[in-house]
């Protein structure tokens, strides 16, 4: 091999290698706020695979999607609890979330939230015990606000169909419908079979209001609905 091109492959060897020469030292930094978040997760390991639980920033609080985010993982978690750390937090975040992000960072519901307008360094972001879970995420964000009113919360429940907390999940998952023969409220890994998903999702149900659809937000259209359907296709678990 030509001696001149020997030298010219080395030199361009030791340059590929040498990162701190390619490489400001501000591009790998971690400047900003940085939030750590600690505390027991319960349900964590029953989310499906399209969703994230993550740390996430977010600019404003009714901004759609987060600005910097870290996914939760399995390694994050010690005996039963999780620490995590968010680092690199530009001033422009306001918000830190324990939160469900989808596969392209948009928020889908929170657990908890910490102010960082104000912060210069480190903030501790200290959860406790928080049920997680993708069912009780439903219940808290869905059928306790939305569903609820009508159904059970004031010892009535239309139709029979009590969705307050404790009653719910006995009360819907492989139930058979009252209203629609041969179906299930809700049918385990099945959605579109679902009474559940037909109603809300605004097909016409013999026997069945078609007033339910307009409870839907259009926030929760695109956001809890298809959460609703991911639960049940992934097993309708209740933990």
């Amino acid at each position: 091999m030509n001696k001149t091109l020997i030298i010219g492959l080395a030199f361009l060897g030791l340059c590929s290698c040498d990162d701190g020469r390619i490489y400001p030292e501000s591009a790998t930094s971690a400047d900003g706020k940085t939030v750590v978040m600690e505390g027991e997760l319960e349900g964590f390991d029953n989310w499906a695979s399209n969703y994230r639980v993550s740390i996430a920033g977010f600019e404003q609080a009714d901004d759609e999607y987060a600005s910097v985010s870290k996914v939760i993982t399995e390694s994050d978690i010690k005996d039963g609890k999780a620490l995590v750390e968010l680092s690199g937090i530009k001033d422009n975040v306001k918000l830190v979330r324990l939160c469900v992000l989808d596969r392209l960072r948009r928020h889908i519901v929170t657990f908890k939230e910490v102010d960082v307008s104000d912060v210069t360094e480190t903030v501790k972001m200290d959860v406790g015990t928080i049920n997680i879970s993708m069912f009780n995420t439903i219940q808290q964000s869905f059928f306790n606000t939305t569903c609820a009113n009508c159904h059970g919360a004031s010892n009535r429940a239309a139709a029979g169909l009590f969705l307050t907390e404790g009653k719910s999940y006995q009360a819907l998952v492989d139930v058979n419908s009252k209203k629609v023969e041969g179906r299930k409220l809700v049918e385990t890994n099945n959605a579109a079979n679902s009474v559940l998903h037909m109603v809300l999702n605004q097909q016409e149900v013999a026997g069945i209001s078609m007033a339910h659809r307009d409870l839907v937000s259009e926030k929760n259209e695109q956001t809890i609905l298809p959460l609703i359907d991911s639960w049940i296709n992934n097993g309708a678990k209740e933990k």
